[in-house]
Protein backbone atom coordinates (compact mmCIF):
# COMPACT_ATOMS: atom_id res chain seq x y z
CA UNK A 1 0.00 0.00 0.00
CA UNK A 2 1.30 3.43 -0.91
CA UNK A 3 1.09 5.87 1.99
CA UNK A 4 -0.66 9.22 1.54
CA UNK A 5 2.54 11.26 1.37
CA UNK A 6 4.06 9.20 -1.46
CA UNK A 7 0.74 9.05 -3.32
CA UNK A 8 0.48 12.85 -3.27
CA UNK A 9 4.12 13.14 -4.35
CA UNK A 10 3.48 10.74 -7.24
CA UNK A 11 0.40 12.71 -8.33
CA UNK A 12 2.33 15.97 -8.25
CA UNK A 13 5.06 14.46 -10.41
CA UNK A 14 2.42 13.50 -12.98
CA UNK A 15 1.24 17.10 -13.29
CA UNK A 16 3.11 18.78 -16.11
CA UNK A 17 3.75 22.48 -16.08
CA UNK A 18 2.00 23.22 -19.37
CA UNK A 19 -0.96 20.86 -18.90
CA UNK A 20 -4.45 22.20 -18.27
CA UNK A 21 -7.06 19.96 -16.66
CA UNK A 22 -10.77 20.39 -17.42
CA UNK A 23 -13.59 18.78 -15.43
CA UNK A 24 -17.01 18.79 -17.07
CA UNK A 25 -20.61 18.20 -16.07
CA UNK A 26 -24.01 19.54 -17.07
CA UNK A 27 -27.51 20.45 -15.94
CA UNK A 28 -30.76 20.58 -17.88
CA UNK A 29 -31.51 18.98 -21.24
CA UNK A 30 -31.02 19.46 -24.96
CA UNK A 31 -34.63 19.13 -26.02
CA UNK A 32 -37.60 20.49 -27.95
CA UNK A 33 -40.07 18.88 -25.54
CA UNK A 34 -41.88 21.08 -23.02
CA UNK A 35 -39.42 23.89 -23.67
CA UNK A 36 -41.30 26.27 -21.37
CA UNK A 37 -40.08 24.14 -18.46
CA UNK A 38 -36.85 22.89 -20.06
CA UNK A 39 -35.57 25.99 -21.76
CA UNK A 40 -31.88 25.93 -20.85
CA UNK A 41 -29.04 23.45 -21.00
CA UNK A 42 -25.90 24.29 -19.02
CA UNK A 43 -22.39 22.85 -19.34
CA UNK A 44 -19.91 23.72 -16.58
CA UNK A 45 -16.17 23.30 -17.04
CA UNK A 46 -13.67 23.67 -14.21
CA UNK A 47 -10.23 24.59 -15.58
CA UNK A 48 -7.11 24.27 -13.46
CA UNK A 49 -3.38 23.69 -13.79
CA UNK A 50 -3.28 22.40 -10.20
CA UNK A 51 -6.07 19.84 -9.70
CA UNK A 52 -4.52 18.49 -6.51
CA UNK A 53 -4.86 21.85 -4.76
CA UNK A 54 -8.44 22.51 -5.92
CA UNK A 55 -9.49 18.93 -5.13
CA UNK A 56 -8.08 19.30 -1.60
CA UNK A 57 -10.01 22.54 -1.00
CA UNK A 58 -13.27 20.99 -2.22
CA UNK A 59 -12.84 17.81 -0.16
CA UNK A 60 -12.11 19.77 3.00
CA UNK A 61 -15.40 21.70 2.88
CA UNK A 62 -17.42 18.62 1.98
CA UNK A 63 -15.90 16.81 4.97
CA UNK A 64 -16.72 19.70 7.27
CA UNK A 65 -20.28 19.82 5.99
CA UNK A 66 -21.05 16.14 6.51
CA UNK A 67 -19.60 16.19 10.02
CA UNK A 68 -22.35 18.65 10.93
CA UNK A 69 -25.15 16.95 8.98
CA UNK A 70 -25.84 13.26 9.57
CA UNK A 71 -28.30 13.01 6.66
CA UNK A 72 -25.71 14.25 4.17
CA UNK A 73 -23.17 11.88 5.68
CA UNK A 74 -25.60 9.00 5.08
CA UNK A 75 -26.10 10.17 1.49
CA UNK A 76 -22.37 10.12 0.81
CA UNK A 77 -21.95 6.72 2.45
CA UNK A 78 -24.80 5.35 0.33
CA UNK A 79 -24.10 7.05 -2.99
CA UNK A 80 -20.35 7.79 -2.67
CA UNK A 81 -21.06 11.44 -3.52
CA UNK A 82 -23.55 14.24 -3.04
CA UNK A 83 -25.11 15.97 -6.05
CA UNK A 84 -25.35 19.71 -6.49
CA UNK A 85 -29.14 19.42 -6.75
CA UNK A 86 -29.19 17.96 -3.23
CA UNK A 87 -27.64 21.07 -1.71
CA UNK A 88 -29.05 24.54 -1.27
CA UNK A 89 -27.14 27.51 -2.66
CA UNK A 90 -26.56 28.66 0.93
CA UNK A 91 -24.75 25.39 1.55
CA UNK A 92 -22.75 25.63 -1.66
CA UNK A 93 -21.65 29.19 -1.04
CA UNK A 94 -19.40 28.08 1.84
CA UNK A 95 -17.67 25.60 -0.45
CA UNK A 96 -17.23 28.16 -3.22
CA UNK A 97 -15.91 30.80 -0.81
CA UNK A 98 -13.28 28.41 0.49
CA UNK A 99 -12.09 27.38 -2.97
CA UNK A 100 -11.78 30.95 -4.21
CA UNK A 101 -10.28 32.27 -0.98
CA UNK A 102 -7.39 29.81 -1.22
CA UNK A 103 -7.27 28.81 -4.89
CA UNK A 104 -8.56 31.69 -6.99
CA UNK A 105 -5.31 31.82 -8.98
CA UNK A 106 -5.53 28.10 -9.72
CA UNK A 107 -9.03 27.87 -11.21
CA UNK A 108 -11.19 29.23 -14.02
CA UNK A 109 -14.72 28.41 -15.12
CA UNK A 110 -16.23 27.94 -18.53
CA UNK A 111 -20.04 27.96 -18.54
CA UNK A 112 -21.90 27.26 -21.79
CA UNK A 113 -25.65 27.94 -21.93
CA UNK A 114 -27.92 26.69 -24.72
CA UNK A 115 -31.41 28.19 -25.08
CA UNK A 116 -33.64 25.44 -26.46
CA UNK A 117 -36.04 28.07 -27.81
CA UNK A 118 -33.56 28.75 -30.59
CA UNK A 119 -32.58 25.20 -31.45
CA UNK A 120 -33.73 23.46 -34.62
CA UNK A 121 -34.57 19.77 -34.89
CA UNK A 122 -31.52 19.16 -37.09
CA UNK A 123 -29.22 20.75 -34.52
CA UNK A 124 -30.37 18.54 -31.65
CA UNK A 125 -31.20 15.25 -33.41
CA UNK A 126 -27.86 13.83 -32.24
CA UNK A 127 -27.30 15.05 -28.68
CA UNK A 128 -23.73 13.79 -28.46
CA UNK A 129 -22.75 15.59 -31.66
CA UNK A 130 -24.38 18.80 -30.44
CA UNK A 131 -22.59 18.54 -27.10
CA UNK A 132 -19.21 18.03 -28.78
CA UNK A 133 -19.83 20.92 -31.17
CA UNK A 134 -20.66 23.28 -28.30
CA UNK A 135 -17.46 22.31 -26.50
CA UNK A 136 -15.42 22.86 -29.65
CA UNK A 137 -16.92 26.29 -30.36
CA UNK A 138 -16.28 27.36 -26.77
CA UNK A 139 -12.61 26.39 -27.01
CA UNK A 140 -12.17 27.97 -30.45
CA UNK A 141 -13.80 31.25 -29.44
CA UNK A 142 -14.02 31.98 -25.73
CA UNK A 143 -11.05 29.94 -24.48
CA UNK A 144 -8.79 31.00 -27.33
CA UNK A 145 -9.46 34.70 -26.80
CA UNK A 146 -10.04 35.00 -23.05
CA UNK A 147 -8.66 32.15 -20.96
CA UNK A 148 -5.74 32.74 -18.62
CA UNK A 149 -4.66 29.20 -19.51
CA UNK A 150 -4.47 29.86 -23.26
CA UNK A 151 -0.84 29.04 -24.13
CA UNK A 152 -0.94 27.55 -27.60
CA UNK A 153 1.10 24.61 -26.30
CA UNK A 154 0.94 21.79 -23.79
CA UNK A 155 -1.92 19.36 -23.30
CA UNK A 156 -5.56 19.95 -22.40
CA UNK A 157 -6.88 16.96 -20.46
CA UNK A 158 -10.67 16.76 -20.24
CA UNK A 159 -12.56 14.52 -17.83
CA UNK A 160 -16.34 14.24 -18.18
CA UNK A 161 -19.10 12.57 -16.19
CA UNK A 162 -19.84 9.33 -18.02
CA UNK A 163 -23.57 9.85 -17.40
CA UNK A 164 -23.76 13.01 -19.47
CA UNK A 165 -25.27 13.54 -22.89
CA UNK A 166 -22.04 12.88 -24.77
CA UNK A 167 -21.64 9.29 -23.59
CA UNK A 168 -22.69 8.02 -27.01
CA UNK A 169 -19.73 9.79 -28.57
CA UNK A 170 -17.12 9.27 -25.88
CA UNK A 171 -14.53 8.28 -28.46
CA UNK A 172 -15.41 11.12 -30.83
CA UNK A 173 -14.84 14.24 -28.69
CA UNK A 174 -11.09 13.77 -28.36
CA UNK A 175 -10.59 13.15 -32.07
CA UNK A 176 -12.89 16.03 -33.00
CA UNK A 177 -11.07 18.56 -30.82
CA UNK A 178 -7.66 17.43 -32.05
CA UNK A 179 -8.78 17.77 -35.67
CA UNK A 180 -10.22 21.23 -35.16
CA UNK A 181 -7.89 22.86 -32.65
CA UNK A 182 -4.38 21.39 -32.71
CA UNK A 183 -3.39 21.49 -36.37
CA UNK A 184 -4.08 24.92 -37.84
CA UNK A 185 -3.88 27.86 -35.44
CA UNK A 186 -3.66 25.46 -32.48
CA UNK A 187 -4.68 26.27 -28.93
CA UNK A 188 -2.63 23.37 -27.52
CA UNK A 189 -0.46 20.45 -28.62
CA UNK A 190 -2.95 17.73 -27.78
CA UNK A 191 -6.41 17.10 -26.31
CA UNK A 192 -7.30 14.01 -24.34
CA UNK A 193 -10.89 13.32 -23.33
CA UNK A 194 -11.90 10.62 -20.88
CA UNK A 195 -15.08 9.68 -19.05
CA UNK A 196 -15.53 8.65 -15.43
CA UNK A 197 -18.22 8.02 -12.90
CA UNK A 198 -18.45 11.29 -10.96
CA UNK A 199 -18.18 9.25 -7.74
CA UNK A 200 -14.52 8.74 -8.61
CA UNK A 201 -13.51 12.37 -9.16
CA UNK A 202 -14.19 15.24 -6.78
CA UNK A 203 -13.63 17.89 -9.42
CA UNK A 204 -16.28 16.40 -11.70
CA UNK A 205 -18.53 16.67 -8.63
CA UNK A 206 -17.52 20.34 -8.32
CA UNK A 207 -18.46 20.84 -11.99
CA UNK A 208 -21.84 19.28 -11.17
CA UNK A 209 -22.33 21.74 -8.29
CA UNK A 210 -21.50 24.70 -10.53
CA UNK A 211 -23.65 23.51 -13.45
CA UNK A 212 -26.57 23.18 -11.05
CA UNK A 213 -25.94 26.65 -9.59
CA UNK A 214 -26.02 28.34 -13.01
CA UNK A 215 -29.01 26.24 -14.10
CA UNK A 216 -30.95 27.29 -11.02
CA UNK A 217 -30.01 30.89 -11.69
CA UNK A 218 -30.97 30.99 -15.38
CA UNK A 219 -33.77 28.41 -15.61
CA UNK A 220 -35.33 28.57 -12.16
CA UNK A 221 -34.64 32.24 -11.33
CA UNK A 222 -33.52 31.04 -7.91
CA UNK A 223 -32.85 34.04 -5.67
CA UNK A 224 -30.20 32.39 -3.53
CA UNK A 225 -28.22 31.48 -6.64
CA UNK A 226 -27.64 35.18 -7.32
CA UNK A 227 -25.08 35.22 -4.52
CA UNK A 228 -23.32 32.03 -5.60
CA UNK A 229 -23.17 33.19 -9.22
CA UNK A 230 -21.67 36.52 -8.13
CA UNK A 231 -18.87 34.64 -6.38
CA UNK A 232 -17.82 33.05 -9.67
CA UNK A 233 -18.22 36.01 -12.04
CA UNK A 234 -14.58 37.10 -11.92
CA UNK A 235 -13.47 33.51 -12.51
CA UNK A 236 -15.57 33.03 -15.64
CA UNK A 237 -13.64 32.73 -18.89
CA UNK A 238 -14.68 35.85 -20.78
CA UNK A 239 -16.32 37.28 -17.62
CA UNK A 240 -19.70 35.87 -18.63
CA UNK A 241 -21.47 32.68 -19.63
CA UNK A 242 -20.87 31.55 -23.22
CA UNK A 243 -24.31 32.18 -24.70
CA UNK A 244 -25.02 29.51 -27.31
CA UNK A 245 -28.28 30.96 -28.57
CA UNK A 246 -29.29 32.83 -31.67
CA UNK A 247 -30.37 36.01 -29.93
CA UNK A 248 -27.50 36.06 -27.41
CA UNK A 249 -29.92 37.37 -24.82
CA UNK A 250 -29.20 35.11 -21.84
CA UNK A 251 -28.81 37.15 -18.68
CA UNK A 252 -27.66 36.04 -15.26
CA UNK A 253 -29.97 36.90 -12.39
CA UNK A 254 -27.82 38.92 -10.03
CA UNK A 255 -30.44 40.50 -7.76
Amino acid sequence: MICGFYLRFFQQCLQKENDVYVYVDESGSITKTNVSNNRYFVIAMVFTDNPIAIRRLFKKKISQMIKKDSKKKETIILNKEIKGSELSEKEKIKIYHHILAHGNDKVELGVIVLDNNYTEDKFIENHARTFNYMIQVFFDSCYRNHSKYMRGAGNIKILLDEQNVATGAKYDLEEYLNQQLTIRNPICDKFTANYTDSKNEKLVQLADFIANTFYRNIEKKDRDSAETVKIWINSLCGDDVFDFSEAHDIELNMN
